[in-house]
């Protein structure tokens, strides 16, 4: 009897998307990404905490985080916006979750945080993004401007934190601001850049 070749089995790689605030279920700027990745053969996981705001956030951030520490695989990439890096900092930090890729878009994080539990760290930042520059006067809170400054932590970028200054980046369309990554006359070409990113290091 002849024996049936079984062809290998393919594990797709994940990605996990995480908004910022002030997105409604199912609104996020996040998911404008999600066709750039679905095309690069990645399964898509967004993850939804609901609409939160400014004073929300500060309370509600450390239950979100444990929420996303329990979905997120130790193989899993991440890409987060704003809040939304924030929001797996303190899962990496407080909760021991793990990744492999990560990369920040904008995000309201202190510019000194490191994702230790990660591989590498892209952070795409501008510094005409007030909105982060801001949230750094918020005490005793892990939001800050990194978004605007980069990481300026000289042991997070030895470990893998790598700032791309999106206003003076060859590769990339000139962002300026906070949430004009994802406008439509930029994602076009942002979208394949940053998903390229995660599979020259995969």
């Amino acid at each position: 009897m002849a024996e049936l070749a079984l062809e290998p089995m393919t594990i797709k790689p994940r990605v996990v998307l995480v908004h910022g605030i002030h997105a409604r279920e199912g609104t996020s700027n996040v998911r404008k990404l999600v066709p750039y990745f679905e095309a690069q053969g990645f399964e898509v996981l967004v993850f939804e905490y609901g609409y939160v705001g400014v004073i929300d956030a500060r309370f509600r951030n450390p239950g979100i985080a444990r929420r996303l520490a329990e979905v997120v695989r130790p193989d899993d990439h991440l890409v987060c916006h704003s809040n939304g890096a924030t929001v797996a900092w303190i899962a990496m930090h407080k909760l021991g979750m793990r990744c492999l890729k990560v990369s920040l878009i904008a995000p309201a994080l202190d510019d000194d945080k490191v994702m230790e539990r990660a591989t590498w760290t892209d952070v795409y930042y501008n510094r005409c993004d007030h909105v982060v520059w801001f949230a750094r006067l918020l005490w005793h809170h892990a939001w800050g401007s990194m978004g605007r400054d980069g990481c300026t932590n000289a042991d997070g970028i030895r470990m893998g934190m790598c700032n791309i200054d999106v206003v003076n980046h060859a590769g990339l369309p000139k962002i300026c601001g906070h949430l004009e990554y994802f406008e439509p006359y930029i994602l076009p070409r942002l979208g394949p850049w940053l998903v390229k990113r995660h599979l020259e290091r995969a």
